[in-house]
């Protein structure tokens, strides 16, 4: 699915749902999603005069909050974290909607070289010459973090990515660090790159080293 069929479709939920009738929309998601659902949030904004707020963390936060008792109208989490929120009975049954697919890229600093990472030995020697790699913390960020350690162990390079690790709560976070110069390159979903300034676009990792999250 591309960008911009992903921001139709949520375009259609978002003015769809009944809590559109509301003075206030409030939106709860996940790094991976919060640039198109922000997107969305404005145009809505100005088309109805209603105001939308778009509170953006992680699936263990958004769920840790619902759990706490705060009751959004509208809820992107992955799959798995939907799983569980269905479980827990936390979203109205036959509301679920498979939205997208979140896939791993790559970014450096604007201004700077721009390496090449399209096949896995070239980037297994990008990740290797880097001083620093920023990606989301896999401790806190609960099926993002399990997929990034998987596309780490999948290089067979956990261990030297561990070593010049530069942690951060949100993929989003973890690219702004390399925008500002705190680490050579950044690992997060392609969604998360796209939309921050002061970097450069490498690329999506090759196929056979994706760990795609829904």
């Amino acid at each position: 699915m591309t960008h911009v069929r992903t921001i139709a479709l949520l375009g259609f939920m978002l003015f769809g749902c009944g809590a559109a009738e509301a003075a206030e929309l409030k939106v709860m998601a996940t790094g991976s999603m919060a640039a198109p659902l922000r997107a969305i949030a404005e145009t809505y904004a100005k088309r109805s005069g209603h105001k939308v707020d778009v509170t953006v963390g992680i699936t263990t936060t958004v769920t840790a909050t619902l759990q706490a008792g705060e009751k959004p109208d509208l809820i992107e989490v992955t799959s798995f974290g939907m799983d569980q929120l269905e479980r827990e009975n936390f979203i109205r049954a036959g509301s679920r909607v498979e939205i997208a697919r979140a896939v791993i890229g790559l970014a450096v600093r604007a201004g700077g070289a721009v390496p090449d990472v399209s096949t896995q030995e070239a980037l297994m020697r990008v990740l290797r010459e880097a001083r620093s790699v920023a990606y989301v913390n896999p401790k806190f960020a609960g099926q993002v973090g399990v997929n990034m350690a998987t596309f780490f162990e999948r290089l067979g390079m956990t261990h030297i990515v561990t070593k010049k690790a530069v942690v951060a709560f949100t993929g989003e976070d973890a690219v702004e660090k390399v925008g500002k110069g705190e680490a050579d390159i950044a690992v997060a979903f392609a969604s998360e790159i796209l939309p921050v300034r002061g970097v450069t676009w490498l690329g999506p990792v090759p196929a056979a080293l994706q760990v795609p999250t829904n």
